[in-house]
């Protein structure tokens, strides 16, 4: 009998210590591509969008990561290329340790038809990023959609992209959409999916939940930063927004790691999404 418990005790330990070995080594080097297919009965021309978020480049999540996310990224030969947000994790406390240039370079190679767009994270304005993002991903051929939209005429589908809920501002006037095209929105937070009004029809990308990060079921979803609401990860309809407005969303758990260098349950990602027309 006490052996038993000895044994008993002995397989705990080496499934505790497997699990945070796999947690902590194994799958934040990890990267996969998920991939959706987005009807809209709005008469939209095909196009492929890649969809990448929450890098945390910095002390969780190395920069030497970026040559895989690129790789990953120009596979799918992208039509359009949008970043959600929070490229570093912080930097004011991790500048001596990122290759800035490494970064620039890697990124500059990002490849899409169209072109390469990005919105501001909570992350890109903390820690002193503020000062360096803007500029950063322009000189990587991003357009920032800082409240802004772009009309992709040759597409049919309008682009929005809306500041950082938590440290930016939007006037409360913006979130009601006059568009009559298809509309393809990027925030930061999923929370913004509730204050969407449109007479048309929505499909709106968000990160900022990492999806807990390291999923514990009950637990995971009590500990999501501000900003997500219930939205932890993965493709939510309107009812799932409880919405009255066509939008549906996919929240993505991202790339990088902050605060614990630890992801489980949550692989990181990039998303490709096929825009189609529904006839």
């Amino acid at each position: 009998m006490k052996n038993r418990f000895f044994l008993i005790i002995f397989i705990v330990i080496i499934a505790f210590l497997s699990i945070i070995g796999y947690s902590r080594f194994i799958e934040p080097n990890l990267l996969v591509t998920k991939k959706l297919v987005i009807e809209t009965q709005k008469p939209i021309e095909p196009c492929t969008m890649v969809y990448f978020t929450d890098t945390h480049f910095g002390k969780c999540y190395d920069v030497n990561h970026a040559r895989k996310i690129v790789k990953k990224i120009n596979k799918e030969k992208p039509d359009i290329v949008v970043f959600g947000g929070d490229l570093l994790d912080n930097f004011a406390r991790d500048r001596d340790n990122i290759d800035l240039q490494y970064l620039k370079e890697e990124f500059q190679k990002i490849e899409a038809k169209v072109g390469k767009y990005a919105v501001w994270g909570n992350h890109d304005y903390g820690g002193g990023a503020i000062r360096i993002y803007e500029d950063f991903m322009t000189s990587c051929g991003f357009e920032i959609l800082d409240n802004k939209s772009v009309e992709l005429a040759d597409y049919g589908i309008k682009l929005i992209g809306y500041d950082d809920y938590l440290m930016g501002w939007t006037d409360p006037s913006l979130y009601k959409i006059e568009s009559d095209l298809f509309n393809v929105i990027v925030a930061h937070e999923p929370i913004v999916s509730q204050f969407i009004e449109s007479r048309s029809e929505n499909f709106l990308l968000s990160g900022h939940t990492h999806g807990g990060q390291v999923n514990i079921p009950f637990i995971t979803n009590k500990f999501l930063p501000e900003g997500s609401g219930q939205f932890t990860k993965g493709f939510y309809t309107e009812k799932d927004i409880d919405t009255t407005i066509s939008l549906n969303m996919y929240t993505s758990s991202g790339i990088g790691m902050t605060r614990y260098p630890f992801r489980f349950f949550n692989i990181p990602e990039i998303i490709q999404i096929n825009f189609q027309h529904n006839k």
